[in-house]
């Protein structure tokens, strides 16, 4: 066999074995992320679009003008675990790390492949099939005028939905900055059988600002859905999914009972801002597989999104997987990055940064949580009577915590 036809058959065997790798992550992509490129070709090619719900069939018509798959990167990384910070195997592994031990981490953190633009899908080295996340950014000039708006909305919401839930204060959760949750939680009170995050003075000292405010959730849980089905349909599905089998209720809903909107897909909301940072860590308390997640620097007076593209980003901000050594340049983004990943499978964290800017950088995520689940599950079957911690109490004293019963102080 002469050179060049060894050449020609070697390379001819590259090709065929990159197209078949390509077509195994794809379909996985379909499969557990987002179908909508594989919907688009069927639509195509059957000629019709009467099989779609009309809320698809738009959303296709919306994306046809481009081709996802022809707009991806792919990275493929191979899981090696990686430990930023190796005095957490000690003794007291959730103390804050020390200057030093920052130093020595953003060392690590040079040899990362931190992305700053596109769409990005990143899959397991090893398993090729297996899609670790999917990040997606979009510059402030590029967000249409629909998109700048609901997301503003949004941030703003969050902004005055602050004051009344109080901030999480486990160090194993954060080191540094502030995170807070609204939304649905398990009881933390006697009688109670679930009820909202809250900072009960505050909604006693205002309660007409906190039933207004709570009228506002809906439409921004509804907003936030979108983003996430749009950027992960399946995804989102699958979520949603996990809500109606367990009788979740979602965020923007005031009572326990009431039926999912077309763009619900979690209980509550967690977001974190001046300056947040915490550990590596799985979500191993999830029951849902994927997380939405949403990082944007907003002005710090309002947290409204800037209405230029001159935003000055912070140096050294990033999320990132530290065992597949990438994430997300947070010091780069002057506009929207979307991100789903395997929160519960895939250890990630948001790194300090001691540098100061004139904007607040601010992140948000939508999971669903096992004994949130199991909570409102038990509710609508009445298993939850026969829990040590209420089956000695009488029914008629046990309470849903909504927000009828917030605003009127009856808790």
């Amino acid at each position: 066999m002469t050179s060049v036809r060894k050449a020609y058959l070697a390379e001819s065997k590259r090709k065929n074995r990159s197209k078949k790798h390509a077509e195994e992550r794809m379909s996985e992509f379909s499969l557990t992320i987002d179908d909508t490129e594989r919907r688009k070709s069927a639509t195509q090619a059957s000629g019709t679009t009467r099989h779609l719900d009309k809320q698809l069939e738009r959303e296709l018509q919306t994306d046809s003008k481009e081709t996802n798959e022809d707009n991806i990167t792919w990275s493929s990384r191979r899981y090696t675990k990686l430990e930023l910070f190796p005095y957490m195997l000690g003794s007291n592994p959730d103390r804050p790390p020390t200057s030093g031990e920052f130093d020595e981490c953003r060392k690590l953190i040079n040899g990362f492949k931190l992305f700053n633009y596109g769409k990005v899908v990143i899959h397991d080295k090893k398993d090729r099939a297996k899609i670790i996340a999917v990040m997606e950014f979009t510059p402030f000039e590029e967000l249409t005028p629909s998109d700048f708006a609901n997301i503003n909305y949004v941030t703003r919401f969050l902004h005055s939905a602050k004051q009344f839930v109080n901030a999480v204060g486990s160090e194993s959760r954060s080191w540094g900055g502030k995170m807070f949750a609204i939304g649905w939680r398990k009881a933390m009170v006697g009688f109670q059988l679930i009820g909202l995050y809250r900072n009960k003075a505050a909604v006693d000292r205002s309660p007409q600002a906190y039933n207004s405010l709570m009228k506002r959730s809906e439409r921004a849980s509804s907003i936030l859905g979108k983003l996430f089905r749009r950027l992960a349909n399946v995804a989102f599905a699958d979520n949603q999914e996990i809500m109606n089998a367990n009788s979740i209720p979602s965020i923007g809903q005031p009572d326990f009972g009431i039926p999912l909107g077309q763009d619900d897909c979690a209980p509550n909301l967690t977001f974190t801002t001046d300056g947040f940072f915490n550990p590596p860590h799985c979500d191993t308390e999830d029951l849902s597989e994927f997380a939405f997640g949403l990082f944007t620097p907003v002005n710090k007076s309002d947290w409204s999104l800037p209405d230029t593209v001159s935003a000055s980003p912070t140096p050294g901000r990033a999320f990132v997987f530290p065992d597949y050594r990438c994430g997300i340049d947070l010091s780069k983004n002057n506009g929207v990055v979307k991100l789903v990943w395997r929160a519960k499978e895939v250890r990630h964290c948001t790194l300090y940064s001691p540098n100061p800017s004139p904007y607040n950088d601010l992140g948000m995520s939508l999971q669903i949580n096992k004994k949130t689940a199991k909570t409102s599950h038990d509710i609508t079957s009445g298993a939850i009577f026969n829990r040590p911690a209420y089956k000695d109490k009488p029914k008629d004293k046990l309470y849903i915590g909504n927000v009828e019963h917030y605003v009127k102080g009856l808790l």
